[in-house]
C-alpha cells in the first residue's frame, strides 16, 4: 500500500482530518519516513489504531507498516516461553515522564494475569495494546524468528 492511499484511506474512515493528512504529508516529504509512524508520532492516531484499522483492511499483511515500530530492546525483556504462554508480544519501551512503559500486544488486554507476570519479567510498567488474536501468532514469529509465519 503506498504512503498516499493509507492516508486517504484513513480519511475516509474518518480517523484522521485533512489538516493531520496535510501536515503527515509534508513531514513525510521531508523525512521520507512512513506515514503511519508519522501519524503515530504527531499523535493524530495510536499505534494500536494503526493497527487494528490496517489488520481489517488487509489481514496480517496490514501490520507490516506496524512491525517497523517494534524494539528489539522491549522483545528481549520477556521470554519467548512467556510470551506465547500468555499470548502477549513486547512491542517497544515508551517512556511517560519518569515512567517507562512497555507496550505489550495481546489479544485480552484486560488479562491481568499476563500483564502482572510481564510487569515483574520486565520490571516496567505494562501498557497493553489490543491486537487481534489471529495475528498474535504472526507477531510472535515475527518478533522471535524475525520472520513471517507460514501458516
Amino acid at each position: 500500500m503506498d504512503r498516499k492511499r493509507l492516508g486517504e484511506m484513513l480519511l475516509e474512515a474518518g480517523i484522521i482530518d485533512e489538516r493531520q493528512l496535510d501536515q503527515a504529508l509534508k513531514v513525510q516529504r521531508e523525512t521520507g519516513e512512513k506515514l503511519g509512524q508519522i501519524l503515530i508520532r504527531l499523535g493524530y492516531i495510536t499505534a494500536n489504531t494503526l493497527l487494528e484499522f490496517l489488520s481489517k483492511q488487509h489481514g496480517t499483511q496490514g501490520i507490516d507498516p506496524f512491525k517497523e515500530v517494534v524494539d528489539d530492546e522491549a522483545v528481549n525483556s520477556i521470554s519467548e516461553a512467556c510470551a506465547r504462554k500468555y499470548r502477549a508480544v513486547p512491542i517497544r519501551f515508551k517512556t511517560e515522564g519518569k515512567t517507562k512503559k512497555l507496550v505489550v500486544a495481546m489479544a485480552d488486554p484486560s488479562d491481568l494475569e499476563a500483564i502482572d507476570v510481564i510487569r515483574f519479567m520486565s520490571d516496567s510498567t505494562v501498557e497493553p495494546v489490543f491486537v487481534m488474536e489471529e495475528h498474535i501468532d504472526w507477531f510472535l514469529n515475527y518478533c522471535y524468528n524475525k520472520q513471517l509465519s507460514s501458516d
